[in-house]
């Protein structure tokens, strides 16, 4: 039964290494269309000598990150859209209002596109700080003191990115809270789920 097994595992190896070598050219050669596929990522070294595993999941690690908020803002964009043409209904009397919440809805596009920009970027910095302290870590995996001085900064990283994703979402939460009395009109489902954001952040005492 065992030998089944190994025969079985070296089996589907080999069909591995052979279609991964018919490949090699081709993968080398369309590598930007590649570079992100789960099977190619670890060996992306290999591939492309002067582009290493860590850079390399450091990309596609921002380009999904940038899909993901770019789909979060489509949306929020798609409810802002609604709210102005509800709001063109009422013509004249609210042209001044619109004005404002023109202006408003500019402010929050440009705070929110920059904060996750950013948010982004600390998730790049973070996977790569990731992949380099997996790196000294086995290097230096016998120097117990080395490596309990390694885990303290890395729990003191991650606990500053999560300070900084809370302080991101209480933010957009005061921002929504803000312009309640609009939302209370025209979208109470997002200050529905604003209102159950506060509440969550205060009860979490952050």
């Amino acid at each position: 039964m065992i030998v089944v097994i190994l025969a079985t595992v070296a089996s589907l190896l080999a069909i591995a290494v052979v279609q991964g070598l018919g490949n090699w050219s081709k993968i080398h050669d369309e590598w930007p269309k590649h570079r992100c596929n789960p099977m190619y990522m670890p060996v992306a070294g290999f591939i492309r000598p002067d582009v290493s595993a860590a850079d390399n999941f450091v990309h596609c690690s921002n380009e999904f990150a940038g899909s993901i908020w770019g789909i979060v803002v489509d949306q929020i964009n798609s409810y802002f859209g609604v709210l102005a043409s509800s709001l063109n209904d009422l013509a004249e009397p609210l042209g001044a209002f619109r004005t404002v919440f023109s202006n408003i809805r500019k402010f929050m596009f440009a705070f929110m596109a920059q904060t996750l920009t950013k948010a982004a970027n600390s998730t790049g910095v973070f996977v790569h700080y990731l992949a380099k302290i997996r790196d000294v870590m086995s290097r230096f995996a016998g120097e117990g003191y080395i490596a309990a001085y390694l885990a303290q900064v890395l729990v003191d990283f991650v606990w500053s990115f999560v300070t900084l994703f809370i302080s991101i979402v209480k933010t957009f939460v005061f921002i929504l809270l803000a312009i309640s009395f609009i939302l209370a009109l025209f979208n109470p489902v997002l200050l529905v789920l604003a209102i159950v954001l506060a509440s969550l952040i205060a009860a979490s005492g952050f």
